[in-house]
């Protein structure tokens, strides 16, 4: 089966004022292609950090993040949103919607990019 996301050793930092904390220590994964994956544990515990890691929505300090082949770190930022837009799906815990726009349009604005090409 197809591995459609590979994270190697991912190290993730954050500093709170002169203390620097480890949240994710050489964390590797794998999940192929079709598989369901559920990522549990307690409150900051670093779910969420891991999975903006997972998606390039978040740099990691250390480590590799593959998605369908593609190393994360070698994309610009362009290449990035455009990957996500196309081939990752997300849901989040608390959405950001934007207020002008009703549910749908806010659910369909990403996808007015790919028309423009």
């Amino acid at each position: 089966m197809k591995k459609m996301i590979i994270s190697e050793n991912i190290i993730k930092s954050y500093r709170t004022g002169n203390e620097k904390h480890k949240v994710l220590d050489g964390v590797s994964v794998e999940i192929n292609a079709g598989e369901f994956v559920s990522v549990m544990g307690p409150s900051g515990s670093g779910k969420s950090t891991l999975m903006y890691a997972l998606s390039g929505m978040d740099s990691i300090d250390r480590g590799k993040v593959f998605f369908d082949g593609s190393d994360l770190s070698s994309l610009s930022e362009r290449e990035l949103s455009d990957l996500r837009r196309t081939k990752m799906g997300f849901i989040f815990q608390q959405p950001t919607l934007l207020k002008n726009l009703n549910i749908l349009d806010n659910i369909i604005l990403p996808s007015m990019r790919n028309k423009k090409k």
